[in-house]
């Protein structure tokens, strides 16, 4: 707790200001936040947009420049150089934030990012200062790379206070690196959700599928892509794919658009890129899709088509499994089985499916607000900052 008041300060970091479910789950959270928040954030990518541009006027929210621009991918890489760049970077950016201001003003660390719980743990040495660590990604090589792996699993979690994990899946991952006195949590990421149970029921005749999904070769667009073509090819439905490319991927929508060619399904297909008002475009759709060739950490796209109480095919592992009764408030696929998803896209073509599939979604338990979810990660912060 603050020495000089009753408000709880925290530090929040993360190692980039690029479009992200990590740094848009982070955003919302701010925007409801009740304490004295200062987020800290390396000097922007080339180009990018700035998604905390929008913390701006805010209260009690603080932005401030911490350290140079961080490199995509840096931690992913595998040759002697990358590791020895990426190790540099780390260090430097662990400098940065212990000589800020606003580490010495912290009365705890709350990391965003995998990247940034190593900065901040090797930052916090010899502080004092409680580190939280935000776990959004599972603890696997595949999600950090290798290298990004090792020093998160050896000196981020070895160092944190508490932990914050999306689902019970992300958590799980975690535990074998934590030690016994760790405080953890279980906190859904901040999806914008304001209201459950809105709902705009299917057509009887299916028209619109769609994913809300950052352009990602793991997200899946290509996968969906296939067993859509599979399925719809030559007929009137439409494939809606909203998200564009980040961290290092821009590539990737050129070769979605040349697979949709390939495929004949080019006017069937659309890419619309970001999209501001996410729940009037998923009220739009007749099914919603998550598609993830790996195990997803939670799926915020889940917890909102939840919301929205919308007919639901996701992979039947990770968090999405989590939220949803197959059969009963959505259907699960096999993980990268193109047939499994074929197979699911066909039984949502019924309207009587659909109509059960939503009003399942509709009475999904344990979808929270931005504003509820906010006032779990006071609650957390408080119990780990208490002396």
């Amino acid at each position: 707790m603050s020495r000089g008041g009753p408000q709880l300060r925290v530090l929040h970091l993360d190692h980039t200001q690029a479009r992200g479910g990590a740094e848009y789950a982070l955003l919302r959270v701010l925007k409801k936040a009740s304490w004295a928040a200062t987020l800290g954030l390396p000097a922007a990518e080339s180009g990018s947009f700035n998604v905390y541009g929008a913390l701006s006027g805010l209260p009690n929210v603080t932005v401030e420049t911490i350290g140079p621009r961080q490199r995509f991918g840096a931690s992913s890489s595998r040759s002697i150089l990358g590791i020895a760049r990426f190790a540099a970077a780390a260090l430097g950016q662990a400098v940065s934030i212990r000589r800020s201001r606003a580490f010495a003003r912290a009365d705890l660390i709350h990391t965003n990012t995998s990247r940034a719980a190593v900065y901040a743990a090797i930052a916090s040495v010899g502080s004092g200062t409680p580190l939280v660590v935000h776990l959004r990604d599972l603890v696997d090589k595949p999600s950090l790379g290798s290298v990004g792996y090792a020093l998160f699993t050896r000196i981020a979690l070895a160092r944190a206070a508490g932990v914050i994990a999306n689902s019970q899946s992300t958590l799980a991952s975690a535990t074998p690196f934590l030690s016994n006195k760790t405080k953890h949590v279980i906190i859904p990421s901040a999806a914008g959700i304001e209201s459950t149970g809105r709902s705009s029921p299917s057509k009887d005749v299916l028209t619109r599928v769609g994913m809300v999904a950052r352009l990602d070769p793991w997200k899946g667009q290509d996968l969906l892509i296939r067993a859509f073509a599979g399925v719809f090819r030559g007929g009137e439905v439409q494939l809606l794919l909203a998200g564009d490319a980040a961290f290092g991927h821009e590539g990737f929508l050129v070769e979605l658009e040349g697979l949709a060619r390939e495929l004949g399904i080019e006017d069937q297909v659309q890419f619309l890129g970001h999209i501001d008002d996410v729940p009037e475009f998923i009220d739009s759709l007749d099914v919603c899709v998550q598609a993830s060739t790996r195990p997803e950490p939670l799926g915020q796209n889940i917890l909102q088509y939840l919301s929205a109480g919308k007919a639901i095919i996701a992979t039947s592992v990770g968090g999405p499994s989590e939220w949803i009764r197959h059969e009963k408030s959505g259907l699960l696929f096999e993980m990268g089985d193109e047939e499994s998803l074929m197979t699911n896209l066909r039984r949502v073509s019924h309207v009587s499916i659909r109509r059960t599939l939503e009003d399942g979604a509709r009475r999904a338990p344990g979808l929270l607000s931005d504003a509820e979810v906010a006032d779990l990660h006071q609650a957390f912060f408080k119990e780990v900052a208490r002396p």
